[in-house]
């Protein structure tokens, strides 16, 4: 069973968008005025999360970077952050296998978030093999 399931699917992931906030508003390490929209309605951070933890395929949503880099500006920040997403997505399921597995997903996550490396541009040729941009 996916971490999705244990943790109720796409509707739990969605009702816990509001519990996030609520935390992330109250505590002073946070500025979370940057990702009001994503907070306001299901959008590429809840479909993130979804596909995070195996309940979508795919993702084509906004970077995770660009997501979380304005909220969690360090290490320290980034890993309250994992315990406050921890807390909401868990609640009263907690299970210590399942928080280890949502905590390392968070850790995979943590260099992309903290220090983004530009991504090299790919060139793209026509079928006339012509360039048609870089």
């Amino acid at each position: 069973m996916t971490l999705y399931l244990k943790l109720g699917g796409r509707e739990a992931m969605v009702k816990a968008m509001p519990r996030l906030r609520a935390r992330l508003e109250q505590d002073p390490c946070f500025d979370i005025s940057r990702l009001q929209k994503e907070f306001e309605r299901c959008d590429d951070f809840t479909e993130f999360l979804i596909f995070l933890v195996g309940g979508a395929p795919f993702y084509d949503g906004k970077p995770i970077s660009e997501l979380l880099s304005p909220i969690c500006t360090c290490k320290d920040v980034y890993e309250r952050f994992v315990d406050h997403l921890v807390m909401v997505l868990l609640a009263g399921k907690r299970s210590v296998n399942d928080e280890n597995d949502l905590r390392q997903l968070m850790a995979t996550l943590r260099p992309q978030v903290l220090d983004p490396k530009p991504v090299a541009p790919i060139m793209v040729y026509s079928v006339e093999q012509e360039l048609i941009s870089a």
